[in-house]
């Protein structure tokens, strides 16, 4: 499920066996409770395909994403989109890298707050000792993302 604006994607979640595409819209909506949303496949699908597709990713045409949230959090979140595809965080990392050490459990809110899965990417975080621990969207799907990327990064090589 992607949402977006004209300045760019605002929020990007997941439906599957468990979270049907209605509470994975409503989550996504509910982050923005002034919008009004208009459904356009079309504008959407080019979206995906320059997230999910390895080939489109470059430098010299990233993304676009609109983050609104606290000064904390966006902070946590663009440190996030420092990380290598491939690469992997703990949240003692992030809450130092923003000047924050004893952080760590206002880093995991902040992390499962991010409004862009996988764009902004909370996937990368990971436990202190290298556990998979929580994911908005489950820490199956979590597992997934990261396997996912790893092999693009192998197939990179």
């Amino acid at each position: 499920m992607v949402t977006a604006t004209d300045y760019g994607i605002s929020g990007l979640g997941f439906a599957d066996d468990d979270i049907s595409v209605e509470q994975a819209f409503a989550d996504l909506a509910n982050r923005w409770p002034n919008a009004r949303f208009t459904r356009n496949d079309g504008q959407i699908a080019q979206l995906v395909a320059g997230i999910f597709a390895p080939q489109h990713w470059s430098a010299d045409h990233p993304v676009r994403i609109v983050l609104i949230g606290t000064d904390f959090e966006v902070k946590v979140w663009e440190t996030l989109l420092r990380i290598p595809v491939g690469g992997a965080t703990t949240y003692g990392d992030v809450a130092n890298h923003i000047g924050r050490p004893a952080a760590s459990r206002a880093v995991g809110a902040a992390v499962g707050k991010n409004p862009i899965s996988f764009v902004v990417p909370c996937h990368r975080v990971v436990g202190s000792a290298g556990a998979l621990t929580g994911y908005h969207w489950g820490v199956p799907r979590k597992r997934a993302i990261l396997g996912w990327e790893a092999g693009v990064v192998a197939a990179a090589s």
